[in-house]
């Protein structure tokens, strides 16, 4: 099997890694292949008391002769930043690299999953059949000495005498206490029953609630979400934002075909608001349709070609020549053309 080592996306935006140069970077990532196939994983050796130098790192990096001059100092940079530490058998060690390159399969983060789940599902195995142990005997007759009329078939085979499980001692206690309560203990769900969402009708439309916010998310956006998503779902949570709002925004969002982003401004808002439940997010929402709807366009202002001065001035004397000829009754009413008419007649 060959050989190989985690790169995490992180080295980008490391500080100490952000101090090398390009050619630097290039004999980090050199040195990281190194010691991930190296005998003694995560160390740089040639042998017992050879000092493993910064020319040998070049040389396995393929640097050209130009280049060497940048990885002159480059293992003592890396010590002093307390990314290597160096040995008195000339050896090199990359701090913190076993730590972060473990080796074991079952140690991925799918596998640690998966081991996680089948450990709930054993443990709710075990419930259920400890359950079904627990069942109710009912009591002798005392008229009928010996008498098992009254016992069903299921506690006759399980008496209080046999009641006894000899792979879990620990349970004796909480099996004596079922016997002498005679109740039956509730139903244990099954692990297919633990991730079924509660469906609730809010808007006048089923919203499913989940418990977990991987759930919430995938139910409405289909993939599952991403750290920083599911980080601030969290952080929503803590705020005191209700499961029920989240999903009830996540359907607004679906509905509307919208993504996440969308989803996560209406809950910014609805929280702004001091909004924390699915029924106070939807009745804020019809509030605002109401409002909208019942909101009037605005003002309609006609629009009006502006004429020219010289035509507007026009207009208005026309208009005003108009209002005098309806009032006028005689040529007196005309000083001016009263006047010309005496002098042409004191002329005649």
């Amino acid at each position: 099997m060959m050989p190989w080592f985690r790169l995490y996306p992180e080295i980008l935006k490391d500080p100490k890694i952000r101090r090398f140069t390009t050619v630097q970077k290039w004999l980090w990532i050199t040195a990281m292949c190194e010691a991930a196939q190296a005998t003694e994983r995560g160390k740089l050796f040639i042998a017992e008391g050879v000092e493993y130098t910064d020319e040998d790192l070049a040389q396995a990096a393929g640097l050209r002769a130009s280049e060497f001059d940048q990885a002159i100092g480059f293992i003592d940079m890396c010590v002093t930043l307390k990314m290597m530490e160096r040995h008195a058998d000339g050896g090199v060690t990359l701090l913190n690299f076993n730590s972060r390159q473990y080796e074991k399969p079952s140690d991925t983060p799918d596998k640690t999953r998966e081991r996680k789940r089948k450990q709930r599902s054993k443990e709710a195995e075990n419930k259920k059949q400890q359950a079904s142990k627990n069942v109710d005997v009912t009591e002798i007759p005392e008229h009928i000495p010996g008498s098992h009329a009254n016992v069903t078939p299921m506690s006759r085979q399980v008496t209080p005498g046999h009641a006894i499980d000899t792979d879990t001692d620990t349970d004796s206690d909480t099996e004596t206490d079922s016997y002498t309560d005679k109740k039956t203990p509730p139903p244990i769900p099954s692990s297919d029953q633990k991730y079924q969402p509660v469906v609730v009708v809010v808007g006048g439309r089923d919203l499913h609630i989940y418990k977990s916010v991987i759930d919430q998310y995938k139910h409405y956006f289909v993939y599952e979400p991403n750290q920083t998503i599911m980080n601030l779902l969290h952080s929503y949570l803590d705020d005191e934002v209700q499961m029920d709002m989240l999903a009830w925004a996540m359907r607004d969002a679906a509905e509307k075909g919208k993504a996440w982003n969308y989803a996560k401004g209406t809950i910014e808002k609805l929280f702004s608001r001091g909004i924390r439940t699915a029924e106070q997010a939807d009745l804020a929402d019809q509030e605002f349709k109401q409002s909208r709807e019942q909101k009037p366009l605005g003002k309609v202002v006609p629009m009006m070609d502006k004429l020219p001065a010289s035509v507007q001035w026009q207009m208005e004397q026309e208009q005003a020549g108009a209002n005098i000829a309806r009032e006028a009754k005689s040529i007196n009413d005309f000083p001016e053309m009263a006047e010309r008419l005496r002098r042409l007649r004191s002329r005649a």
